[in-house]
């Protein structure tokens, strides 16, 4: 196991003149709630663990809302519920990095979701943890994690969703992935 040696850096915090966007997600349109969720069970989607560290602490978060916006410049977006501990962590940090698990990495997935409650520091001494540009952990074999600035934060429903700025990156390592499709894990392999 190796010991996660955080970098000196700057402390990043949101912008403070950028409004945040807030949606009101109260007025009743559309499915409920439980259909919502029950036709995206059905829908496959990767399995990351979302990490930060900085002047709030490190913290890490199991998350399957996470989606690429462009390539130009590198953006993606990440959904994170408001009532995780977290949420508050990424934003007074003002970095994240997404790591993509791969199939071998069910048991990360499961303690940063909470399973066990094991207490959030001690769940960075399970696995192998890397740093690059901002500091935040990098799981060593995760097929890949981006290593991210926040550009900006907006307040949906019971979500805080984050666009951010992609900076570095690890080496795409040759596993296969981890998803998760109706309720439960699994892998994906390319169809020839």
């Amino acid at each position: 196991m190796q010991s996660l040696q955080l970098p000196d850096v700057m402390p990043r915090r949101l912008p403070s003149d950028q409004p945040a966007l807030s949606i009101d997600c109260e007025t009743p349109a559309g499915i409920s709630a439980a259909d919502f969720r029950e036709a995206l069970s059905r829908a496959v989607t990767p399995v990351t663990v979302v990490t930060t560290a900085g002047q709030a602490g490190m913290a890490g978060i199991t998350c399957s809302a996470v989606s690429s916006v462009c390539d130009s410049p590198p953006t993606i977006l990440v959904c994170i519920n408001r009532k995780s501990y977290a949420n508050n962590v990424i934003k007074t940090n003002g970095v994240l990095c997404v790591n993509w698990l791969s199939a071998a990495q069910t048991e990360i997935a499961n303690l940063f979701a909470g399973v066990g409650a094991v207490p959030m520091q001690e769940r960075f001494s399970y696995g192998s943890w890397q740093t690059l540009a901002t500091g935040a952990p990098a799981a060593a074999a995760a097929c890949v994690a981006l290593d991210c600035e926040i550009l900006s934060a907006s307040e949906i429903g019971s979500h805080s969703v984050f666009l951010v700025r992609v900076l570095a990156r690890t080496e795409p390592a040759a596993s296969e992935p981890l998803v998760y499709c109706r309720r439960a894990y699994a892998t994906a392999q390319p169809h020839a």
